[in-house]
This record gives C-alpha cells, structure tokens and sequence, in this order.
C-alpha cells in the first residue's frame, strides 16, 4: 500500500478497465462512492464502533432516486428522507458491508449495520450507518485498520474525506491506497480469463487490490 492522490489512482483504475475489457466482457465498476470513516472509542479508550458515510456517484443517485419517485434535485422532505433511509441496509446474512475491520492483520468482528441515514445533497445520496464491534478492544502494537472495497469491484469505493476519530485525543489516522501496479495487473490478468456467457458472473474477486484503507494508530500507556 502506497500513500495517495487517491482520486488519480481510481480514474486510472477505471480507464484500464474500459481500455482491456472485450466486447464480450463486462466493464467494472459500475457504480462510485466517496467514503467517509470515522472510528469511536469509548470513556474507557475502546474502540466500540465504525461509523461509515457512502456518498453516491450523480448517475447511480439519479436512478434510485426516480426510481422511488423523487426529485433528485431535492431537498426531500422529512418524510421522504425517512422512506430513503436504509434502502441500501437490507444486507444478505454473507454481505461484510463492503467494510474490514483490522487490528494489523487480524479481522475483527464488526457488527450489523445500525443507526442508519439518509439525505440528498446536490443530486447525491448521502448515507450512514454505524457498525459496532462485539466486544469494544483497547488499541495494541498494532494499528486499526479500516479496509473499504467490493470484492467484485462492482462499486468502487474512495476514502475522500478525512478519517474522525472520536472518543480520544490520542489517536491517528493516515489514509493510504493501493499498489496501482500490482492491481492493474491482476485486473488485465483477470479480465483476459474472463470466459462464458456471463462475464460478469465469472468476474474475479479483485476488488480488494484496489482497497483503500485507514490506519489508526493511539498512543500505547
């Protein structure tokens, strides 16, 4: 993982995707969020809980918002934000929520999605939720991580504001991209085996070589 410009690197990703893919293959990603992370620790300086913000991309907000009838030029009403909210928080019982959590490389447990919101603000659909681990942990050696991807690249994701940290003072929080090489070249390597009537059924888990991700590191007493 390198630091960023993050932005860069997505639109590179996305070309070579256009650029390799056969007529017969399906281009991906098909849809782009902006991500916000923000990590709360709790009075005893635990990390009890992820807060996650997804910011649709204009053409993706278009569709979902007519397709419930709503102006996408907004702004909704207090009863429209209500019927919006969680139209994207009915997860499968196997669906991570496109959100890893890490202490260095071992996966923590995050919770089901809670607490959720959504808004419309200039044509795009922001919203939130809250994911709470089962057993709030104290920071360690290792550093937090939060890993934001698709693993079927089907959404490309971007941390395009700055990680929160609530709770502590002591704590920091970098945002950090991928190897775009390495990734770049499993994407053409995984678009060139792309093989039968439905290329998007066969598309590869690739989106983690394109993860973005947060480190958290706190002050050790």
């Amino acid at each position: 993982m390198q630091p960023l410009p993050r932005l860069v690197q997505k639109l590179a990703a996305s070309a070579l995707v256009l650029m390799l893919a056969s007529p017969e293959a399906v281009a991906h990603p098909h849809e782009f969020i902006d991500a916000g992370v923000e990590l709360r620790f709790d009075a005893d300086g635990r990390l009890a809980a992820v807060r996650v913000v997804w910011v649709y991309d204009d053409l993706t907000s278009l569709m979902i918002l007519t397709d419930r009838g709503l102006d996408p030029d907004g702004p909704l009403t207090e009863a429209q934000a209500a019927d919006l909210s969680g139209f994207d928080m009915g997860w499968d019982a196997d669906f991570a929520g496109d959100t890893y959590l890490l202490m260095g490389d071992t996966p923590l447990d995050l919770g089901r999605p809670q607490d959720w919101t959504a808004r419309v603000v200039q044509g795009r659909i922001i919203t939130t939720h809250v994911r709470r681990l089962s057993a709030p942990l104290p920071p360690g050696a290792a550093p937090f991580v939060v890993q934001v991807y698709d693993p079927g690249y089907y959404t490309a994701y971007t941390i395009a504001t700055a990680p929160l940290i609530r709770g502590r003072e002591d704590c920091r929080a970098e945002v950090y991209g991928p190897d775009i090489a390495a990734a770049d070249a499993a994407l053409a390597e995984a678009i060139r085996e792309l093989s039968g009537d439905d290329p998007e059924a066969d598309f590869p888990a690739i989106g983690a070589a394109y993860a973005e991700e947060v480190r958290v590191t706190c002050r050790q007493d």
